[in-house]
């Protein structure tokens, strides 16, 4: 049976102190989550050497924007390219996962012609891509929001994405994350570095 583990980080005062104070200027709440929550499987960390692809998560469109699922009222902008920084991110930590070779990323358009990047999913499809770029398993995910926000108590970051890694025989989920931070004083990409790492050390506890 799947394993699931999480860690949240708690609102500091000081922290609550502050959102008080925005509360009372523009009617904000306390805007500071740290959250991660995996399901693995008894197979992962991986008992001998496995080698992962990783494709570049679906992601919300670059962009400026007055609202959003998480933060207070105020400015927010996603930039280009969150599915590929947040893919990064994710890969980047499972460096510290022993038995995990991270592939090179291939060129999309060198996958039997194709011009996108693989379309990489939890079923059967997976296997095609698994074969063509000889992978034991695949990193895919999806990106809910990744933005900078800006308002009169200051500027943050926003980041609420899942990543989940799939067997390229089976098909069968290796683990899942489900990561989510609100901190003032943060960028999303520090955000999104912080979260992968968190999880990564979730994964590795037995």
């Amino acid at each position: 049976m799947p394993k699931r583990l999480s860690y949240s980080e708690g609102i500091k005062s000081d922290e609550v102190i502050m959102s008080t104070i925005c509360s009372m200027i523009q009617g904000c709440g306390p805007y500071n989550q740290f959250r991660v929550d995996i399901v693995k499987s008894k197979d992962f960390p991986p008992s001998r050497a496995i080698r992962i692809g990783t494709s570049a998560f679906s992601a919300p469109a670059a962009g400026t924007s007055k609202d959003s699922a998480f933060g207070p009222d105020g400015d927010y902008i996603t930039p280009e390219n969150t599915g590929i920084m947040v893919a990064h991110a994710v890969s980047a930590a499972l460096k510290n996962v022993p038995n995990v070779i991270l592939a090179e990323r291939t060129p999309p358009d060198s996958i039997s012609g194709r011009q996108n990047p693989p379309s990489i999913g939890n079923g059967p499809e997976v296997l095609p891509h698994a074969e063509a770029l000889a992978m034991d398993a695949l990193l895919t995910g999806d990106v809910t929001s990744f933005q900078r926000w800006f308002d009169m108590a200051g500027r943050g970051g926003i980041v609420d994405f899942d990543a989940r890694l799939i067997d390229a025989v089976s098909s069968e989920t290796l683990f899942s994350m489900t990561c989510t931070a609100v901190r003032r004083g943060r960028t999303p990409e520090e955000l999104a570095k912080e979260l992968a790492a968190q999880a990564i050390i979730q994964l590795l506890k037995r």
